[in-house]
């Protein structure tokens, strides 16, 4: 549905378009001076009227495009912190599951037998 509906109103915008393109391909200078419109002091090379408005077009674009990447800065560099983080708190996790195991297994071995002291004299019968 979704499908269809993309369709049925962008394909009439598009035909559209490209028939405004196309009927409109006189030459057209376009003037930077507000104050002189007969004779501009800055004004560009006559191109075709399609090629401004999809210039524009696509300057508008990239407009967007720096925007939403300038605006998205804060949660880059957040996601980028959260990650050393984690990098860092699994490594820590991974250390101290390390020294569970050797310690579950030093619990593991059998403990030694006990000596029992011996005295002075008991060393020097054994000699």
């Amino acid at each position: 549905m979704k499908k269809w509906l993309f369709r049925i109103l962008w394909i009439p915008v598009f035909l559209i378009t490209l028939l405004f393109l196309v009927a409109n391909r006189q030459l057209v200078p376009v003037s930077l001076d507000p104050f002189n419109a007969t004779s501009p002091a800055v004004s560009t090379p006559a191109l075709p009227l399609w090629f401004w408005l999809v210039g524009m077009l696509f300057v508008g674009f990239a407009a967007g495009v720096a925007g939403m990447w300038l605006s998205a800065r804060p949660g880059r560099m957040k996601a980028r912190a959260e990650h050393r983080e984690l990098k860092t708190m699994r490594r820590e996790l991974a250390e101290t599951r390390a020294r569970l195991d050797a310690a579950e297994e030093r619990l593991k071995e059998p403990e030694p037998p006990l000596l029992e002291s011996a005295g002075v004299g008991d060393v020097e019968q054994q000699a």
